[in-house]
């Protein structure tokens, strides 16, 4: 059993505590029952699972905190522990396909048990339905995996050509006394969408009469009735069912208001979510696929008569996300694992550029292009047919794997080609163009996008050129169908290439029905793709980018547009973007930034996140930042820059993950887990990426699927380093943007020296000089520099703007179009010789943007937007993906350790770096501490300061160090550092009176000990430091001059905790002055 996590500890508490008292519960039946002679049985369920049965997501080859069957174990251990025979549990089905790993047990590595039969065998399921997808591989590898099993595969209304039920019906378990019926139903839509598997074997028929049949059945043998079906609530069904004379693929409902006798329904297929649904006096559960959550309905039962009767349920939802990992389902799948992360990390080719598909439903795009090509190729047709299954997928610059084209295609089709009239391609674009409203429809406000049509059933044709009018109706938006340059009449024929899904009619396309086949060699399209990638070796957009088709008129496609990239379509499929955290949620977006005429470029900037999933409050109180707001914040801003006028980009200036515990426990993977996921496209390497070392480094970069750069670092010979990437070119929807990064020069004295001992911070600008006329040569339209280095401005317009990254706009002799900044954590929106410059402060509290027109005389425009959640909503997924990282840190960092009685913040005359140098004197032992401004990261705020705020003031893990050395060495080494035309540090122990009249070395008029003593330049004194500083970080180092040098094993945040904790509380901010300026 794995230690549980506090989540799964609180809700086996929830569990004990019902059994120990029953409540008069409450739910779709009456909650009057007395509590004295009840009993309760837990139904716990899956549904939807497709493969993901451990934490990790093969596509992007790195842990997936939010979902798994691994993570759902867990909490059912914790529930069984709580009732160890009060819970059933069951799965609605859609098991053994969709994922890579269910490919490869399919396909690559077929011995041993199903890895998925396998984690259900360890889990101890008692029954499951089977789902459609159980068909995709074939009858024969369905029944090697029942024969597996040892749980039954139901299914009431599936029959042999004989005319016998060819699975299981139902399940009777008992548990605790009490008899439950499990009834099985699988989907009726499999008789088209595996047509070729299923024709002429087996024949599924309507689930409603069937359940009826079987309820009917057992009613009398069980005192609780439990339906567990593959089949929604009662959504549309994807089909024409008059048509294709096949029953209702969505019929949750219907049973419950048609079928008498049950008691609790299961649902699963349409990728929705339902905590505790009642219909007709019946309770409707559905958990989230992939096992992101795991339903649990309490049945109350009391006794009537001999038997047990069911008055109350109560339903809900229990998210997997922070949950542990079950040691058992590891253990059960490893093989399979192994074996599929193999796979999905081999290289087939690579590719100078990234493609994107965000906008693949809208305008024509060079990845949908690839995937057509390569279909009609194949299949030596006319035309082909694809839908733009995942709108997150891309190809970033530089190697191709397995993995990223099994997420470009993520279905196991084959194809075909079929031949068909003109007339039959008009109906198939105009049955596809219903994905969008009519501009006229009363709903176009809430969405251009139809939420009742999947985005996967919205289909793009290669070969022939046509345009899509919303201001149309539906069947008469076509105003242009053309081939070969010529109108398309009805009589004419054409080969299409397309999947075998599309070509069976699913999806609707009833069109097609009769079309011969003259194509079918049972060739995956997947492996197709994956075979060409190999053949070509380097993947480049303009072989296969062919703009064939527009939607217009173009502010509703930028409408689309919008509403696709926000999330705001309303039903799950709709958008499409299997995997993603970040799909923008559904707040309604700002409107379309109003630019003139042309085309444009917007920048999207961040900077110096520091790990900052969770907002901060500033010196006024106001919250500012956070993931969940900012992913809405970035999504907005990429709304408001409509396709094909405006392209976007999101880069960023560096500094991504050091600085909290959510960050930090998983060395910023967290971050680069977010951040890739969102969308980012380019990063610059900031000093902190270096704290936890090369290796550190090293596997961020290659976990993150954006590119993080350094062209400015060198090696110790003088060379470029081979694992740090100088530039990279991004296809921006057809836009070819160079992006140069680099590392602030400060770089080794503002992390730990050692950690960049063998590399090399040189000067910049005649490095982006350099790369800019290489990406040009490269056809870069738009060359950028992302930089982690930074500068400050004055308030007024006629202030001089200061700093680094200044300097480099001043000295670059190649054309650098934009600069984003970072390091400084400043505000800036400037232009330095018309180069435009945003840096957007820190943490997520803002982000910069920049608009460049491509071409004619505008000028760009620059502004910087705050992130306040309280007028920013939060992203609902990017919300959970942060609760989940936070619930993994709250155990070890929620613990109060000492009150504050007022707030004390950073900065030169912040009185918080002040305390830190009492702690570390006070933990060192020493004479005197030192201690560097720009380690204090963010401000202790008045109330309960907890290990997780203590650590976000001091994320670096630094240790204490005490060096001692004689009073004339010291005086000298306070002399050097207070020279500085600021002070950017902190003493504690000692006073120091300062004259700035005098030259430097002689500035110090008087020197005391805090507590009296007077000073004596003979005596030895201890003088205690971070080891960071010790080793000369931030130009503070003694230790050259030193005695000696005593490595403490002492955290420096340990020491704040337990300085904080001996002192009176509430602790207050010291006031005593250590720096005191002689006054003329």
């Amino acid at each position: 059993m794995p230690p549980l996590t506090r989540s799964a500890l609180l809700l086996a508490a929830a569990f004990s505590w019902s059994c120990a008292s029953t409540p008069a519960p409450a739910g779709g039946r009456g909650a009057s029952t007395a509590a004295a002679d009840s009993v309760e049985v837990v139904i716990a369920a899956t549904t939807d699972v497709h493969g993901r049965l451990r934490g990790w997501d093969y596509f992007s080859n790195a842990p997936d905190t939010l979902r798994g069957l691994s993570r759902a174990a867990t909490i059912v251990d914790s529930i069984r522990q709580a009732r160890p025979d009060g819970v059933v549990l069951v799965d609605a089905g859609d098991l053994l396909q969709g994922s890579p790993l269910t490919y490869v047990a399919a396909r690559v590595d077929t011995g041993g048990v199903h890895p998925v039969v396998a984690a259900m065998n360890a889990l101890a399921y008692d029954a499951v339905a089977i789902g459609n997808h159980e068909f995709n591989y074939g009858l024969p590898a369905l029944s090697r995996a029942v024969a597996q099993s040892r749980f039954p595969f139901l299914a009431a209304n599936a029959y042999t050509v004989g005319g016998e039920r060819a699975f299981p019906a139902s399940r009777i378990v008992a548990r605790g006394g009490v008899r439950v019926a499990i009834v099985g139903a699988t989907n009726p839509g499999a008789m088209l969408w595996d047509r070729d598997n299923l024709a002429g074997r087996l024949h599924i028929r309507d689930i409603v009469p069937e359940v009826a049949r079987e309820v009917r059945a057992v009613r009398d043998r069980a005192d609780a009735v439990v339906v567990v079906m593959h089949s929604g609530l009662g959504e549309r069904s994807s089909y024409d069912t008059v048509a294709t004379d096949v029953s209702s693929e969505n019929v949750g409902a219907r049973v419950a208001r048609e079928v008498p006798g049950v008691d609790l329904i299961v649902i699963g297929h349409s990728h929705r979510e339902i905590a505790d649904t009642v219909i007709n006096g019946v309770t409707i559960v559905q958990p989230r696929n992939w096992a992101t959550s795991v339903a649990v309905a309490t049945l109350t039962l009391v006794p009537r008569g001999s038997r047990w009767q069911v008055a109350a349920i109560r339903g809900e939802l229990v998210r997997a996300a922070g949950h542990a990992e079950h040691p058992a389902i590891l253990a059960a799948t490893q093989r399979a694992h192994d074996a599929t992360v193999r796979w999905t990390n081999q290289t087939l080719g690579v590719t100078p550029v990234a493609w994107r598909a965000d906008s693949a439903r809208v305008s024509d795009v060079p990845l949908l292009d690839f995937m057509l090509e390569v279909q009609r190729r194949t299949a030596g047709t006319d035309l082909a047919s694809t839908a733009a299954f995942d709108l997150g997928a891309s190809l970033d610059a530089g190697p191709i794997t397995v993995a990223d084209v099994a997420r470009l295609y993520p279905y196991d089709n084959t194809l075909r080609a079929v031949r068909i009239t003109g007339r039959q391609l008009r109906d198939y674009l105009e049955y596809s163009a219903r994905y969008f409203r009519s501009l006229d429809a009363p709903e176009w406000e809430r969405s251009p996008i139809d939420p009742t049509i999947p985005g996967y059933n919205f289909d793009i044709v290669a070969g022939a050129d046509y345009t899509i009018d919303l201001t149309r109706p539906p069947g008469r938006r076509l105003t242009r169908l053309e081939v070969n340059g010529r109108p398309v009449a009805d009589e004419a024929s054409f080969t299409m290439a397309l999947n075998n899904y599309r070509q069976t009619g699913g999806g609707g396309y009833t069109m097609l029905r009769g079309a011969p086949v003259v194509y079918d060699r049972q060739e995956e399209i997947r492996d197709l793709l994956i075979a060409e990638v190999r053949r070509r070796g380097t993947l480049r957009p303009e072989d296969f980018a062919t703009r064939n088709w527009e939607l217009v008129p173009s502010p509703a496609a930028a409408a689309a547009y919008r509403a696709l990239q926000s999330g705001a379509v309303g039903t799950p499929g709709a958008v499409g973007t299997p995997g993603a955290v970040g799909t923008p949620g559904a707040a309604r977006m700002a409107p379309s930034i109003h630019l003139r005429a042309g085309r444009w470029l917007r920048i999207i900037a961040t900077n110096d996140f520091h790990g900052a999933f969770e907002p901060r409050r500033d010196a006024n109180g106001v919250a500012r930042g956070g993931a969940p707001s900012l992913a809405t914040a970035i999504a907005q801003a990429r709304a408001e820059c409509p396709p094909p006028q405006c392209a976007s980009v999101w880069l960023d200036g560096g500094d991504e993950f050091q600085g909290t515990p959510a960050s930090n426990l998983s060395f910023g993977a967290s971050v680069v887990d977010m951040f890739g996921r969102l969308g980012l496209s380019a990063s610059a390497l900031g000093n902190h990426e270096f704290d936890w070392g090369v290796d550190s480094l090293r596997a961020r970069m290659r976990q993150a699927p954006y590119a993080i750069l350094g062209a400015n670092v060198r090696d110790a010979a003088g060379q470029d380093v081979p694992w740090i990437r100088n530039d990279t070119l991004i296809d921006v929807q057809g836009t070819m943007v160079g992006v140069v990064g680099l590392s602030t020069m400060e770089t080794p004295t503002v992390t730990r020296p050692s950690n960049v001992a063998e590399l090399r911070f040189v000067a910049p600008a005649p490095v982006v000089d350099a790369q800019a006329r290489a990406l040009r040569a490269r056809g870069a339209e738009v060359v950028v520099v992302i930089a982690h280095a930074g500068g400050f401005c004055g308030r007024t317009a006629s202030s001089q703007c200061t700093g680094e990254i200044i300097d480099l706009a001043g000295t670059v002799t190649e054309k650098v179009d934009a600069i984003v900044s970072g390091h400084t954590h400043s505000g800036l929106a400037t232009r330095v010789r018309g180069i435009p410059i945003v840096q957007a402060f820190s943490r997520g509290s803002a982000i910069g943007i920049i608009d460049l027109p491509l071409g004619g005389a505008d000028s760009s425009r620059l502004e910087l937007r705050n992130v306040r959640p309280d007028s920013v909503q939060a992203d609902p997924a990017v919300a959970v993906f942060t609760d989940s990282v936070l619930a993994l840190t709250a155990a070890v960092f929620a613990g109060p350790v000492a009150e504050i009685a007022d707030r004390m913040s950073p900065g030169v005359s912040g009185t918080l770096g002040n305390l830190i140098a009492d702690a570390q004197r006070w933990a060192g032992k020493g004479d005197v501490a030192v201690m560097n401004r720009g380690g204090v990261r963010a401000a202790l705020d008045a109330g309960v300061a907890t290990k997780g705020t203590l650590f976000e003031v001091q994320p670096f893990g630094n240790v204490l160090v005490r060096v001692q050395l004689r009073g004339a060495e010291l005086r000298a080494y306070l002399e050097r550092i207070t020279s500085r035309d600021e002070p950017d540090f902190h003493l504690a122990g000692v006073r120091v009176h300062l004259d700035r009249r005098r030259p430097a070395g002689s500035r110090i008029t008087r020197l005391t000990f805090s507590d009296g003593r007077a000073f004596d330049p003979q005596r030895v004194y201890r003088l205690v430091m971070t080891d960071f500083l010790a080793a000369g970080g931030d130009d503070l180092g003694v230790t050259e001059r030193a005695l000696s040098v005593e490595e403490l094993a002492i955290v420096d945040v340990d020491a704040l905790a337990d300085y904080l904790r001996s002192r009176p509380s509430p602790v207050r901010p010291p006031t005593e002055a250590r720096l005191i300026l002689v006054q003329p």
